[in-house]
């Protein structure tokens, strides 16, 4: 009977697990390189090949919220196949593990676990030490004292080491369930926090990525223009994502007057922002971007953006976000600092509202940044809380606009 019950209890955790991971942000593309010309046995392993990844990115794309970019590569020297966290996977001419299995496994690879400090780091005697995918695998296996086991390169269980330990698909789920964890622990949780532009106030061009990974600003209102902010683990750490590529400072300079270009994601904190919003009323939408491991300003110079500690005009280092539809710009919505307070004016005052619940019985209309109208809580339905900052609007007393930072909500 305990075993019918556990057995149920699995297949319902399946169902459930499919369920909630079935959206996510993750965006892992890849590009299998092939020869002009292929022979016949080049021709044979390119279908083999692209027949596993393409199953093997469906399943991180369904059950991570990883962004990556791959490049596939079929080298006849590769004994079996291997993978760096730049993003390269090479497969060998065994068509043993031209299989998904070993494209999960090598994908692993790509994202960090075996390949980084951040993954050696979290190994403590042949055992990974991160809470979150500690707590991911003890749900797997509703066992609370399992630990997961890793040494340099590999983790255990469910980490497609070896064919052996394929007994079904669940397995290729739980390892997409367990490498998101470990990229989780490893670099923080991420979110897409919105998809706009970001335009400079100066001259009202917007960041653009051009095709030879540099950063301009241009007017054009295209692709190449449209950002992805991903927040990263403290709420106010992102990346600016162009498509498969991110704002990132080439060599990671920490140099006053390097120019931004755009490049594949690597984790490094020279391709990581903060934004920091104007708060004396002058400008509501206006903020600085402030490279997270130079602490310099992105200032616009020219066609150029580059990193400094000044400007000769305060405008050429602002910057707004501009809704991708309307092309109008973000008003007064802020990015949560950690501060307690909101803004009237040029004046700085206690945020009397305690809570969501506090804020709707006192008349006032919440928000997120995206200007979603969010409901409170009540005994029969939860508050429709989502990640990110909330501002209230319209609030009694002619306060308008006021940010406040997501508190316990009754």
């Amino acid at each position: 009977m305990k075993r019918t019950v556990a057995i149920v209890f699995l297949f319902v955790a399946v169902c459930l697990y499919r369920q909630a991971f079935a959206q996510t942000s993750a965006r892992i593309t890849y590009t299998l390189h092939r020869e002009a010309s292929p022979t016949a046995d080049q021709q044979d392993a390119y279908t083999k090949i692209a027949a596993a990844m393409d199953r093997a990115v469906d399943y991180y794309n369904t059950y991570t919220t990883i962004t990556k970019k791959l490049n596939i590569y079929y080298n006849t020297s590769v004994s079996t196949a291997d993978a760096s966290f730049e993003g390269n996977i090479r497969f060998g001419s065994n068509r043993s593990y031209m299989v998904v299995l070993t494209a999960l496994h090598e994908m692993a690879h790509t994202v960090g676990i075996g390949t980084t400090t951040e993954y050696r780091n979290l190994i403590r005697d042949n055992v990974f030490t991160g809470t979150r995918a500690t707590a991911v695998l003890r749900e797997l296996t509703s066992d609370p004292e399992a630990v997961l086991k890793g040494d340099a390169q590999h983790f255990w269980p469910y980490g497609l080491n070896y064919a052996s330990e394929y007994t079904s698909d669940d397995d290729y789920i739980f390892h997409c369930r367990i490498v998101n964890a470990i990229y989780q622990d490893m670099f923080g949780v991420e979110e897409l926090y919105r998809t706009c532009r970001i335009r400079s106030v100066h001259d009202g061009r917007f960041m653009t990525a051009t095709d030879d990974n540099q950063l301009t600003i241009s007017d054009r209102r295209d692709t190449a223009s449209v950002v992805d902010l991903i927040s990263l683990s403290d709420g106010n750490t992102f990346r600016i994502g162009f498509g498969d590529r991110v704002l990132d400072m080439p060599n990671e300079s920490m140099q006053a007057g390097s120019a931004a270009g755009v490049w594949s994601w690597n984790g490094g904190a020279h391709q990581k922002v903060r934004f920091e919003f104007i708060t004396d009323g002058r400008e509501d939408t206006a903020m600085h971007i402030i490279m997270t491991h130079s602490s310099l300003y992105l200032v616009a110079d020219g066609d150029r953006i580059i990193q400094n500690g000044s400007a000769p005009q305060e405008e050429l280092r602002l910057w707004e976000f501009v809704d991708t539809a309307s092309g109008t710009s973000v008003e007064r919505r802020r990015v949560y600092d950690g501060s307690a307070t909101y803004f009237s004016g040029e004046s700085i005052k206690p945020l009397p509202v305690r809570s969501l619940c506090d804020a709707y019985c006192a008349g006032y209309t919440v928000v997120d940044l995206m200007g979603r109208p969010l409901r409170p809580a009540s005994a029969d339905r939860p508050a429709n809380i989502v990640p990110g900052s909330y501002v209230i609007a319209d609030g009694p007393a002619g306060f308008v606009n006021r940010r406040v930072r997501p508190l316990s909500v009754k």
